[in-house]
């Protein structure tokens, strides 16, 4: 692998910012970053045979986030968990077979893959109707390749990350040089080995208030410290964060991000771009 492009689809928690009937501060702010559609990532994996395309998560904006910020092309989508706020947009993959008539594989947690195989019983388990997705569901639960689907023999390696939301197990990801977990409020011992010499974190940070499922901003800068990145971008954030003014309070090489941030990880030793 050459390098990576990563881009950020959605940075915010489960009822997207601004929130229905709401006229906070940060709902109604004119800063688009406190505009939050709901947490997914878009990673363009650039290899000497081609780029590997792959999306995390595809939660209810996915069509939107699709069409914002030209996503043309999914060789894989990587699910961390089966909460609603991240796997509704499954169906929203269709406009991927187009061109491209190939199934495209959906790869999560087992106990995620069970949930979704119920969700989406007419994708993964009927399948007969001719207008659906055609997805491919795979249980992982160790690093494994996954593939250009213009079979160009572009490939990357993508290691799941097991962590917990509140007691239900998920996983993050890591490809190369960076890493990716939402919706976290424990990662253990056994996961932070995974975690070394990473260049770019992106790390769920739901608000200063103590909560039961999710790291809170002063947890989650201390697990970025211990884990030590070059650079941490905090997502999933509720409507209790002003951007600007919770970025400003945060350590040095730790984040506030935004919808649309694009991170630029080089392959040998990366680089980060902050727009």
């Amino acid at each position: 692998m050459t390098g990576l492009q990563v881009t950020l689809l959605g940075t915010g928690t489960s009822t997207g910012i601004p929130v229905v009937g709401c006229s906070c501060r940060v709902c109604t702010s004119a800063d688009p970053r406190d505009q939050r559609l709901r947490c997914a990532a878009y990673v363009v994996a650039e290899t000497e045979a081609g780029p590997v395309h792959l999306v995390i998560d595809t939660g209810p904006d996915f069509r939107q986030q699709a069409l914002r910020f030209g996503i043309e092309a999914v060789d894989a989508v990587l699910i961390t968990h089966h909460h609603f706020d991240h796997v509704v947009g499954l169906d929203d993959l269709r406009p991927f077979f187009f061109r491209n008539r190939k199934p495209i594989p959906v790869y999560a947690p087992p106990d995620t893959a069970a949930v979704l195989g119920e969700m989406f019983s007419y994708i993964f388990r009927d399948g007969t109707y001719p207008g659906i997705a055609k997805l491919d569901l795979h249980e992982v639960a160790e690093s494994w390749m996954v593939t250009s689907r213009e079979g160009a023999g572009a490939a990357v390696e993508v290691t799941p990350i097991p962590a917990f939301h509140g007691t239900l197990p998920l996983y993050g990801y890591r490809i190369g040089r960076f890493a990716y977990l939402t919706d976290v409020s424990t990662i253990p011992e056994a996961s932070l080995p995974l975690l070394e010499d990473l260049d770019v974190l992106v790390l769920d940070a739901l608000r200063h208030e103590p909560h039961p499922t999710h790291f809170t901003i002063e947890e989650a800068v201390a697990m970025a410290q211990r884990i030590g990145a070059r650079a941490t971008y905090f997502i999933h954030m509720t409507h209790s964060l002003l951007h600007a003014e919770t970025d400003a309070a945060l350590p040095e090489g730790i984040h506030l991000a935004h919808d649309g941030l694009r991170l630029q990880v080089d392959g040998q030793r990366a680089t980060v771009e902050r727009p």
